[in-house]
């Protein structure tokens, strides 16, 4: 379809954050060289548990917030869902999820990402899901919620942290940092421009917390290589800040088709669910509970676009992830 949707950018800032006192990780150290068709970060200088506690407050966390799309180019009120097949869901097809999020399993492993943009020092929100990886240390997300940069320019999202079941400030199953990002090299190459795109996904390795590994406290999703095709009934999660708040786990019941990309595969597309912006890097999860795409953005005209679990993109940066141990 050839159709480009501005993605759910994350451009609101927290007032202050970049005056004086903020936690930001020292310089990262340079990383070993990732295998063909991915690039990894450097390697983040974590912070402790106790650091990350300290900069990560309530307060901080509560008040990061995306903006979904430059207001200017969207419509003042998105179109509803078209048809809704959500139990329960509104107009644009979401559905608060059942609590406590820790007890159903798609709900469990979907979390909250929070991270400082190094461009301005600010921060934002995405949202992601704990996969089952080799190494038991892997969070799925949005490319563009880990790279921050222009084309080939290095610059990567800082002070990251995924909360399993985030509810309302509530950490039930706690916070965990982020060690190194892996991205398509196709997403490195275009660059984080402020549009969707079907190889906007991410390979996020977590930092064990002493012998606990975050798949073995939290569980984790399987996944499919999924490059084209219709799937229906498919349940994406997420958090989206707009519209509802950030402080609910929310999600929508879809059937997807293709959508033409830019860079050779197809989007999982939809016009049941309406993404707002903190959905993105949310997981798209079949029955079987396996990963078959991640939330990319919304073209708020009821369309929502899913960069998929692709052999060439998602795949290899998963690969990418278990071969350096997560």
């Amino acid at each position: 379809m050839g159709i480009r949707a501005l993605r759910l950018k994350t451009l609101l800032a927290v007032a202050g954050l970049a005056a004086g006192g903020a936690l930001v990780a020292s310089a990262p150290i340079a990383s070993a060289a990732s295998p063909d068709g991915v690039v990894q970060s450097p390697q983040l200088d974590r912070f402790t548990q106790g650091q990350t506690e300290k900069f990560w407050t309530p307060e901080r966390l509560r008040s990061a917030r995306p903006v979904a799309q430059d207001a200017p180019k969207v419509a003042a009120m998105p179109e509803a869902a078209s048809p809704v097949l959500t139990p329960g869901g509104d107009q644009f097809g979401n559905a608060q999820v059942a609590r406590p999020y820790t007890s159903d399993f798609k709900s469990r492993v979907t979390g909250k990402v929070f991270f400082v943009n190094p461009r301005d020092g600010l921060t934002y929100v995405c949202s992601g899901s704990v996969i089952n990886s080799t190494g038991k240390s892997v969070v799925a997300t949005a490319a563009h919620c880990v790279f921050q940069g222009a084309a080939g320019q290095q610059l990567w999202s800082q002070n990251f942290i995924f909360i399993p079941s985030y509810d309302n400030n509530s950490r039930p199953l706690g916070t965990w940092n982020a060690a190194t990002f892996w991205i398509p090299t196709t997403y490195f190459n275009h660059g984080n421009d402020g549009f969707t795109h079907e190889d906007d996904v991410a390979s996020v390795a977590i930092a064990a917390q002493g012998a606990s590994k975050i798949t073995n406290v939290v569980g984790g999703l399987g996944w499919v290589s999924n490059n084209s095709g219709v799937i229906n009934g498919w349940d994406t999660h997420g958090y989206p800040q707009e519209m509802y708040g950030g402080q609910n786990q929310l999600h929508c019941i879809g059937n997807g088709r293709n959508a033409g990309g830019f860079n050779g595969d197809t989007y999982l597309f939809t016009n049941n669910c309406v993404a707002f912006g903190g959905w993105s890097g949310g997981p798209v999860i079949n029955s079987s509970n396996q990963l078959l795409a991640v939330t990319s953005g919304s073209d708020r005209s009821t369309n929502s676009f899913y960069a998929r679990t692709a052999s060439n993109t998602w795949i290899p940066v998963l690969n990418a992830a278990q071969a350096a141990g997560f």
